[in-house]
């Protein structure tokens, strides 16, 4: 079965309401009622997402078979009672368990990535943070590396990698180890354990309780039927005692009864994850004002395709230049160069979440205007029109359809030249003096065939 609803599985209108569709995708797509003090920790930035392999890899509804069923089909054991971590010390208690077990945990994911039908709807979640940009941390039990491919977020799996934290925008702290550490991985009875210890006495288990203690935690991707899950919170709870918060819960389909049995002060939302994920965004935007909200997905679909527009006229340019070696395309090259590097870099970043926030932009584009200023007073032309084309990209990810468009030439000096054949036709005279020394100084240094070049730092 193959989902054909929406661009990355979302199949909701205008409006964000679900869809009639109840296909095994959208079924679990449940309106849900998000609680006003919810929304507001979410966009003051003071929630956590802690994320279960449901998001991911262990979804029934995105692969036939989970990592335990294999485990146990390749063990022959019909015992279903035995918890994960019970189960991996079986295996590992084999001939070479424990290297076979991590090849076996590679090779699962790697097969998953390398086939769209997979791996598209079991990064949906992780798709769907990227524009939460308020959203900071997440905690995770998983191995696979989906987010720091897919969200753009840096992960820390050790002690060691804890100074480093507050230099990282987005962090995953990946609690049961990592793929791309063999070492990292816990899966036996004794990994749970170490891990638990560290998690009480170590460095990242304090940064853990100090995340516990200041923000909401919302756990996406577990069942209440897991003992592992259950035996997780339970712990953190210990580690917290008294001053743990109340949590959230999310999954399309809770047991509210076995909920409250379990005293675990979880407050129950019903719907699919990554649902809830591209549902937040909805609320959050209808929350915040024009000037903070999360830019649109098309925005950058936009930049993306006005790209290739720019790197086709920056070649013609540069032929050009090449051609005639003409001192004013000097400038008509240093600004495209700018609009290039802006545009490659939202379009390179676009995972992390950074250019999602309305209100980060805003405040480049005027950063950007003042060193315009700067370098025009100091006539400094080569550096002005390269960050006025950085500019121009970034004031193109905040614009409304195609208004807002660039020129492909501006020169900081002559407002009417904003074309290829303008610039070529602007006569000498016309070019102030201490532009024309300075674009001429730049010429005569670029050998023949080569182009001047504006690196991206100014």
């Amino acid at each position: 079965m193959k989902r054909r609803h929406g661009k990355d599985g979302g199949a909701f209108s205008e409006r964000g309401s679900m869809s009639e569709c109840g296909c095994a995708f959208c079924r679990n797509e449940i309106e849900f009622s998000l609680p006003p003090d919810l929304l507001d920790r979410l966009v003051a930035g003071r929630c956590v997402i802690f994320a279960g392999a449901g998001i991911s890899t262990e979804n029934r509804t995105h692969c036939k078979t989970t990592f335990y069923e294999q485990i146990q089909a390749e063990m022959n054991i019909s015992d279903s009672s035995l918890d994960f971590p019970s189960l991996m010390t079986k295996y590992c208690g084999k001939a070479d368990g424990r290297i076979n077990l991590i090849k076996k945990i590679r090779e699962r994911v790697e097969y998953f990535r390398s086939f769209r039908g997979f791996y598209v709807p079991m990064t949906r979640f992780h798709r769907a943070l990227r524009p939460l940009y308020m959203i900071e941390d997440v905690i995770t039990t998983n191995w696979d590396d989906f987010f720091e491919e897919e969200s753009g977020l840096r992960p820390f799996v050790y002690d060691q990698d804890l100074p480093f934290i507050e230099s990282s925008a987005r962090r995953v702290v990946k609690i049961h180890g990592s793929i791309s550490n063999a070492g990292s991985i816990v899966a036996t009875k004794e990994d749970y354990n170490q891990a638990l210890r560290r998690l009480e006495k170590g460095a990242l288990g304090a940064y853990l309780k100090t995340l516990l203690t200041t923000k909401t935690i919302i756990y996406i991707g577990y069942s209440l039927r897991d003992s592992n899950y259950l035996s997780i919170i339970k712990s953190l709870r210990k580690i917290m005692g008294k001053f743990s918060r109340s949590a959230y819960f999310v999954s399309p389909s809770i047991d509210h009864d076995y909920l409250k049995s379990t005293n675990l002060s979880l407050i129950p939302i019903e719907t699919d994850g990554s649902f809830f994920l591209e549902q937040l965004r909805i609320h959050i935007n209808r929350k915040l004002c024009d000037h903070h909200q999360i830019i649109d997905d098309e925005r950058f679909d936009f930049c993306e395709e006005f790209l290739l527009y720019v790197n086709e006229a920056h070649h013609h340019a540069a032929d050009v230049f090449i051609e005639t070696r003409k001192p004013i395309m000097t400038l008509v090259l240093s600004y495209q160069d700018g609009l290039q590097d802006a545009l490659m870099r939202i379009k390179d970043t676009r995972s992390g979440g950074e250019y999602f926030n309305s209100e980060r932009v805003r405040y480049l584009i005027h950063a950007y205007e003042k060193k315009v200023e700067v370098y025009v007073s100091e006539s400094n032309y080569w550096d002005a029109c390269y960050c006025r084309g950085y500019q121009n990209g970034l004031i193109l990810l905040l614009a409304t359809g195609e208004d807002g468009t660039p020129p492909l030439v501006d020169l900081c000096f002559a407002d009417n030249i904003n074309s290829l054949p303008k610039a070529l036709r602007m006569a000498r005279k016309r070019i102030p003096g201490a532009v024309l020394n300075e674009i001429e100084k730049i010429t005569e240094g670029v050998g023949t065939g080569l182009v001047p070049e504006h690196l991206p730092y100014v």
